[in-house]
């Protein structure tokens, strides 16, 4: 199915980046940079999680090097579907208190009038999105902490009263929390892992990258583990796109740039800096099966006694921004669906038992869950594009 589903994800990038006349690989940088960026922190926090790291680095354990060059492919390709998912999202917003609210529920409600199917997209996104993907952050994160002899019950503690804090927040707050963190942590996890690469350039071989990618096992393998993972780190026709686009107070252009902005840098310059590491540590270490400790490893090689406590540093700010995330998503929406106390408060305790279950759980176990959801969801927004496409005689 997956197959099937990628051959045809890459038909529609082809068509729509036609369509777009090839708008969708224009950025105005110095534009955007007098923007309002609450948006782009939003989307980013969504985007750049505890995955950002292993998609990259789990598609090359399974698809080898040649994984890498697909996720990289698909992340530029895809980018005009990334376009119409910012612009259905952007148009088709509510306005929630002084803020706004939108993604898949309110384009299939009020783009389509597909009531039913919205609720489906929407209770989706919200298990995908806010409890799955929340599993995922804390499983690696108690990984890496458990390295350090700390026992699971500490983590759990520690983690509770995170949470507990984070649903104190209201929701200006917790975009105002996003605009604080998220810029501290992209630039810390830069400023050392360019320098790695800087310091240890000689050591990379790129040859590990063509040889993998000539054989057409590795061509297949890779294809199919890379675009998958590509799918997870831009979270390409999950949701929270059209969702971090709604949120956007500047006018659509710079929504619809800021969510294309989000791609490039996750899904091809993080991708490009995971992979540069990857190899300086394979030029005198073998390929390791867990992606934490293979991660673990190749901090190490450049920060010494540092890079484990460096990793766990950047594992804990990218997995806050994305509870802050998961969080913002359930709230906003069931703040605007209902007044009900209740319903939110059981949105909380659902909230808080997968987070902190996800200490517990096998990855192994979770990915195939996310990948099945995943796959769900990427039909029912891919339908949801390609209706308005067709009912609308707009030129986007």
């Amino acid at each position: 199915m997956w197959i099937l589903l990628i051959i045809f994800l890459l038909f529609l990038s082809i068509y729509l980046s036609i369509k777009l006349k090839f708008k969708n690989y224009k950025l105005n940088i110095l534009k955007l940079i007098s923007k309002d960026k609450t948006s782009l922190f939003l989307t980013l926090g969504t985007k750049i999680g505890v995955g950002s790291l292993i998609g990259t680095t789990s598609s090359i354990i399974i698809g080898g090097f040649s994984s890498v060059i697909w996720m990289i492919l698909f992340s530029l390709l895809t980018t005009s579907i990334t376009y119409h998912e910012a612009y259905y999202g952007n148009k088709y917003k509510k306005k929630n208190n002084s803020n706004f609210v939108g993604g898949p529920y309110y384009i299939l409600k009020y783009g389509l009038n597909k009531k039913i199917l919205s609720i489906v997209s929407l209770i989706l996104l919200i298990v995908i999105y806010s409890f799955l993907f929340q599993m995922i952050q804390m499983n690696s994160i108690g990984y890496l902490l458990e390295l350090l002899n700390i026992k699971k019950i500490i983590i759990i503690i520690i983690s509770l009263i995170v949470l507990f804090i984070t649903f104190r927040l209201s929701i200006e707050e917790v975009l105002n929390g996003l605009n604080k963190v998220v810029p501290l942590m992209c630039l810390l996890f830069l400023i050392v892992s360019i320098y790695g690469i800087v310091n240890n350039f000689r050591l990379i071989d790129i040859t590990l990258i063509t040889k993998d990618f000539v054989s057409i096992k590795s061509i297949l393998t890779g294809l199919v583990i890379g675009v998958k993972r590509s799918i997870f780190m831009n979270e390409l026709l999950i949701g929270t796109t059209s969702t971090g686009s709604a949120s956007d107070k500047n006018d659509i252009e710079t929504s619809i740039n800021y969510q294309i902005l989000s791609v490039y840098f996750i899904g091809i310059f993080i991708t490009i800096i995971i992979s540069l590491l990857l190899l300086i540590y394979l030029s005198n270490n073998d390929i390791l099966s867990n992606y934490n400790l293979l991660l673990t490893g190749v901090y190490s090689s450049i920060l010494g006694k540092y890079g484990l406590l460096f990793l766990i540093i950047i594992y804990i700010l990218f997995g806050f921004t994305t509870i802050l995330s998961g969080y913002y998503i359930g709230k906003n929406n069931i703040e605007y669906l209902t007044n009900s106390k209740i319903i939110l408060n059981i949105f909380k305790i659902v909230f808080i038992i997968f987070t902190v279950s996800g200490i517990i759980f096998k990855s192994e176990f979770l990915w195939i869950i996310i990948d099945n959801l995943i796959l769900i969801m990427i039909i029912i927004n891919s339908y949801s594009i390609i209706k308005l496409i067709k009912y609308e005689k707009e030129k986007i």
